[in-house]
């Protein structure tokens, strides 16, 4: 609960920062840009890591996450090819097979 009203109160002041920046830059006047770039590289605030949050999920836990789906996806993916070629030899044995016998025939 904590994580979370500390990514909201994080994500609002990151907002109010670039809205400050993005009025300025429309509005054109050199010392208020001059200024919004100043807050921007300066005042913009990044919550380590482990205090990020992603719908109440924290960033690691996301990350781990992430990287399963895209290793089952990965393990299914390899195990289809897998039992394609397989499918694909077996249904080329019998090919070989006859050719075998036709070369047999030929040599007698």
């Amino acid at each position: 609960m904590m994580y979370s009203f500390l990514n909201f109160v994080n994500r609002k002041w990151n907002q109010i920062v670039f809205w400050f920046h993005d009025f300025s830059v429309r509005l054109d006047i050199g010392w208020m840009v001059r200024a919004s770039v100043w807050a921007h590289d300066k005042m913009h605030w990044e919550l380590p890591e482990k205090y990020q949050t992603i719908n109440g999920v924290s960033l690691r836990e996301y990350k781990l996450e992430r990287e399963l789906e895209v290793t089952r996806h990965q393990i299914q993916y390899y195990a289809n090819y897998a039992n394609d070629l397989q499918w694909q030899l077996i249904n080329m044995m019998p090919e070989i097979a006859e050719e075998k016998e036709e070369k047999e025939l030929i040599e007698m």
